[in-house]
Order: structure tokens, then sequence, then C-alpha cells
């Protein structure tokens, strides 16, 4: 080891967080800081931080999946060129990332084990509605996005009307403190009413067929919300999560290797838990490294 904790946490904070490649991030530790690191003793540096880190990240997925609500997302990745995807499974207290080289519901599988949450947040991709959940949450952003395509495509009165009603919805959900609970439970059965004769009439449209389609097949699963205060109406969280990992994507150009990839996950699953915990990223990083040398003990008379 060449370099003290201090140097290598630095090096992996640049690298993970800032998004800086390694062939820039040589050039940057020599001209700022005066330091010749090859990109050898970089990657060095990373797996060394990611074996570090291994512990912590497989703790965070204990967590997740002895949480009774996990939102779930994923997104592309690049790794030797090839496509990947990188997942990631959120709660309120962590975040636990994987990249694998598949989108199909065995990644889930692999990450929960024999876990069955009770509620699974997630959009409708096929995989995601696979996954061994007692219940569901169908992320209400995507459903807007979806409706608004399809009054503004078709000027459709389905898509119009039920994007009101989840929106009414959502909105009665800002405000639940706020409200007596049999006035919000009065709420919550108009709301649900509401829907049942939308999805009973007949929709007009490509788009608002196939929509009505989507939520008659997944009626359970548009209002979980109302119903539990711990369910969110949206998988903001994990797209959020995925945000940096994106970046990175584009700026990087991807991983040269599977190691890489690993590590990097690693890295930004116990990274973003920290960040929910209040803790710093440099000091996290750091700390995963090894203690640094005291200066004050080297001034102590022998």
């Amino acid at each position: 080891r060449t370099f003290g904790p201090r140097i290598e946490a630095l090096v992996a904070y640049l690298q993970h967080v800032q998004h800086i490649s390694y062939e820039r991030l040589q050039q940057l530790m020599a001209q700022v800081f005066g330091l010749d690191i090859s990109q050898g003793a970089i990657a060095n540096m990373v797996r060394r931080l990611a074996e570090n880190l291994q512990p912590q990240a497989e703790r965070i997925r204990e967590s997740i999946r002895a949480s009774p609500v996990i939102g779930c997302d994923e997104t592309g990745a690049r790794v030797d060129g090839n496509n990947r995807w990188q997942w990631v499974f959120e709660t309120p207290q962590a975040s636990y990332h994987v990249i694998a080289d598949s989108r199909g519901s065995r990644v889930i599988e692999g990450v929960l084990g024999d876990a069955k949450p009770q509620v699974w947040v997630s959009d409708c991709f096929t995989a995601q509605m696979k996954a061994p959940a007692q219940r569901r949450q169908l992320c209400m952003a995507h459903q807007l996005r979806d409706l608004q395509y399809g009054v503004d495509a078709e000027r459709c009165r389905f898509c119009y009307r039920m994007q009101q009603l989840f929106k009414r919805a959502m909105r009665l959900n800002a405000c639940r403190d706020e409200l007596p609970e049999d006035l919000f439970a009065a709420q919550v059965q108009r709301i649900e009413a509401a829907c049942n004769d939308l999805l009973d009439a007949e929709a007009t449209g490509e788009n608002g067929r196939r929509l009505q389609k989507r939520y008659r097949k997944h009626r359970d699963s548009l209002f979980t919300f109302l119903h539990r205060e711990d369910v969110p109406a949206d998988n903001n969280a994990s797209e959020r999560a995925l945000r940096k990992p994106v970046v990175h994507r584009k700026v990087t150009g991807g991983f040269r290797s599977t190691w890489g990839a690993e590590a990097y996950a690693t890295v930004a699953t116990v990274l973003q838990t920290a960040r929910k915990h209040g803790h710093d990223a440099l000091e996290t990083l750091t700390d995963a490294l090894g203690p640094c040398i005291d200066h004050n003990l080297l001034l102590q008379p022998p």
C-alpha cells in the first residue's frame, strides 16, 4: 500500500462521486496534487475499497430484505463494451445496488432470496410485476405521464379523467395528517368508487383502451398508498437513486471489467445508504480504508 487512506479515499471519492474517469483522474492527481498515480494503482485502490465495503453492503442487503416495503427500478449500464443493467432496491433507510447481465426477475429473486416484502413499489415492467410481494403499488408518476400521452395524442376522455383521479388521490395522501381519520377514509372510498366507474365504462382510442386494460389488470395496485402510510405513491426515490449511476455511465463511458462494475455497485450501495443517515461521503470512504495517523502522536516526546 503506497498511499495513505486519505489519498485513497480522495481518489475513490473523485472517481465514484464526481464521476472522473481513470485517465482524467490520473492527470488531476499529478497536476493538482503532484502525485504520480498510475491507472493501475487507481484500480487497485478502488478494488481495495470495494473489498473493505463489501461487509457493509451485505448488511445493507439484509436490511432491504427485512423491510416491509421495497421500491425497485433499473437502468442500463455498460460493462466491457456490453449492455448490462443496474438495479436499485430502495427503502427510506437503505439503498442496495447490483449490476447484472439480465433485466429479468431472476435478479430480484437473487437479491431477495426467500424474503417476501409486504408491498413492492415499481413501474409496470414485467420483471417488476413478478417480484414476490404480497401487494404492489404502481408508480403514480409513471401512470400520469402515460395518461398525459393519451390526452395529448387522442384527447382521450378516459385518460383525462383517470389522470385527474390519480392526482386527486395524491393530493389526499399529501394532507393525510391534517384530516380526521373518518373523513380521510370516506374520501378514499369515493376515490375507489370513482375508479371502478371509470374502469367499467368503455374507453376510446388506442391508448385509452390499453391503459384501461392495464388498470383493470392491476386494480388492486393503484391505491395501496392510501391504505398504508408507509407506502409512497410513486417510485421517485428509486429513480433518484439511479440518477448518479446514469451520469457516471455517460461521463466515463461505462466499466472496463466486471469487477469494476461490481465495485461501483458496492460503493454506491454504501454511500447512498450513508447519506440517508447523514454521513459525509468522503468521511465514509476514509473510515472504510482504515484509520489515519494521528499527527499529534508524532509530537509526543519519547
